[in-house]
């Protein structure tokens, strides 16, 4: 394996062109792609769909609905188990990486991209969920309710194969919307619980531009004024906007992204610390060891030791 530091991810990008060359796929034109293993019988989904045994960086959001057995896997470093009538949402530029699957796993999987289905008319519903999805990808459904999400996958399926339907990707946008709003319906009552940070849509613009911009140049960039300067806006204002919007100061997000995929390089086993300082275009190892220091409470090598 080459070790040799890299001026883009150290990680497999996983974008929806992937996803639309698995034979269990079907897809529009790279913009949403459906994947379920139905018709699959005593097939591992270690060895199906697209589950991977390491850490990929997603270029899309995905919905995945289990409909029977369980999955062990990390999102961000984080462990999670889902079982029959669970929910993952992974947001676009998680970290995620498959663990372990049931030999009974029925599993529906949706991905698609940011611009075909975003949720600007509820921007404060669309915080809210953001925040919490953050924290804990999994929601748990009746039984009820995986029917309704199951016969709106159906629609979905049907529908996409309808090649010859001028208005294809209007009716897919329908059912994705139906399949999402079905679904914060059932979450309501706890979004309820997630505090209201926005005040109005131009702070939710501002906002979601700055964490597009992160996502994007978090490896070169750390300042908040580059981002400001991104965004035509002033240091001062991009700051106190991001906090009325996010309850989080500007600098938080951008150094969460920094010291996330630090961890994860780190993790891999695969980088000397010396390489992922070069990797995240810090100006040298002693630099990247106070940043990380500072932000985590321990050195690389020591947080090293500890995994």
């Amino acid at each position: 394996m080459d070790h040799s530091p890299k001026t883009t991810s150290a990680f497999q990008h996983l974008n929806l062109i992937n996803l639309s060359v698995l034979k269990e796929a079907v897809h529009l034109d790279n913009e949403l792609i459906l994947i379920d293993n139905f018709d699959l019988s005593n097939t591992s989904s270690d060895e199906s769909l697209f589950f991977t045994q390491y850490p990929v960086k997603l270029s899309f959001t995905v919905v995945i609905i289990i409909f029977s057995g369980s999955m062990h896997y990390r999102i961000n470093l984080e462990e999670f188990w889902a079982y029959s009538n669970d929910l993952i949402t992974v947001q676009k530029g998680a970290i995620g990486e498959f663990l372990h699957s049931s030999p009974d796993l029925q599993v529906v999987v949706i991905a698609f991209s940011n611009e075909f289905f975003h949720m600007n008319d509820h921007p404060e519903l669309a915080m809210k969920m953001q925040q919490m999805l953050y924290g804990n990808p999994v929601s748990h459904f009746s039984g009820e309710s995986l029917k309704e999400m199951r016969m709106i996958y159906e629609l979905m399926k049907k529908k996409i194969s309808e090649t010859d339907n001028p208005f294809r990707k209007e009716i897919l946008q329908g059912y994705v919307r139906a399949l999402m709003y079905t679904t914060l319906h059932k979450m309501l009552e706890t979004l309820q619980q997630v505090p209201a940070y926005i005040r109005n849509d131009r702070q939710h613009e501002i906002y979601m531009q700055f964490i597009r911009e992160v996502q994007k140049n978090y490896q070169r960039e750390r300042s908040v004024a580059f981002y400001a300067g991104r965004l035509c806006i002033t240091p001062k204002y991009l700051s106190q906007t991001v906090l009325k919007a996010s309850g989080r100061l500007a600098g938080e997000w951008i150094s969460d992204y920094v010291i996330l995929e630090a961890k994860a390089l780190i993790k891999s086993h695969c980088y000397t610390v010396q390489q992922i300082s070069e990797i995240l275009h810090f100006p040298n190892q002693s630099f990247f060891g106070r940043y990380f220091k500072k932000k985590v409470g321990c050195s690389p090598k020591n947080y090293q030791r500890k995994i």
